[in-house]
């Protein structure tokens, strides 16, 4: 994808604009994180502050799915969507269907997805589960979490 100078220049205006909008609800001496921990939760602790960053990812990964009241135009990494008109589906660079991890300098598949799919993402966003906890399969979906929730 190759983004124009208007495509950036609009990019930047939208984000803009959600930092006036985010800052104009809440107090000046509140962080982001801070806010939302509250408002979602009820509480500024740290497990809050973990679970709003949990949810932030199950929602940005696992996209609208089978959730209601969620926006079906978020069809979140894991699952076929558009982007100006145009199919995107990155889910086979995570799960295993290509070889895309680079292991001893050699391409390999990897099922980064192996603990459940998306199932589990839902399951937390849905109130179902207290904690994201990834079942049935190796390690690949507890560091492929641990490694996106450190950069984020």
């Amino acid at each position: 994808m190759h983004l124009t100078d208007c495509d950036i220049a609009m990019l930047f205006a939208v984000v803009l604009l959600l930092l006036g909008v985010s800052s104009a609800q809440r107090p000046g001496n509140a962080t982001i994180c801070d806010w939302y921990a509250i408002q979602n939760f009820g509480a500024n602790t740290t497990a809050t502050q973990l679970k709003l960053m949990e949810s932030i990812l199950a929602l940005a990964f696992g996209g609208a799915g089978p959730l209601q009241g969620v926006s079906s135009d978020i069809t979140g990494i894991f699952n076929p969507g558009n982007l100006n008109g145009t199919p995107v589906d990155l889910e086979p660079w995570f799960n295993g269907s290509k070889q895309s991890t680079n292991l001893n300098n050699q391409a390999v598949s990897i099922d980064w997805l192996d603990g459940g799919g998306t199932a589990p993402l839902y399951s937390f966003l849905a109130g179902d589960t207290q904690n994201l906890t990834f079942t049935n399969g190796t390690n690949e979906a507890c560091v492929l979490t641990q490694i996106l929730s450190e950069f984020f």
